[in-house]
């Protein structure tokens, strides 16, 4: 019995030691700016936008044109200046 108690708590502190590792890791990729949750559009570029109001998928395209040839029903085309005027915060990081 008390060698099984002892292989569980290794066990557990394996387990916790791996946790933490990760929690610092994404800690450290977001005050280092790997991970962001603001958006990052390029002004001069075209992206075709869907999803809803709980999340965007956006894909980049060079122009208009190209980006109107694959719009659809459920997808819009917008440029990069638009979208970042839409942007949380925009404002306050721009004025």
């Amino acid at each position: 019995m008390a060698v099984s108690i002892g292989m569980l708590e290794r066990r557990a502190r394996y387990v916790m030691s791996a946790v933490a590792l990760v929690a610092v890791a994404g800690l450290a990729a977001f005050k280092l700016g790997w991970i962001t949750t603001a958006p990052s559009y390029k002004e001069d570029a075209w992206y075709l936008v869907r999803g809803n109001t709980n999340f965007v998928i956006t894909s980049e395209y060079a122009d208009e044109a190209t980006c109107r040839q694959k719009e659809s029903a459920s997808s819009v085309c917008r440029s990069g200046k638009a979208l970042l005027k839409e942007a949380p915060g925009y404002q306050n990081r721009h004025s």
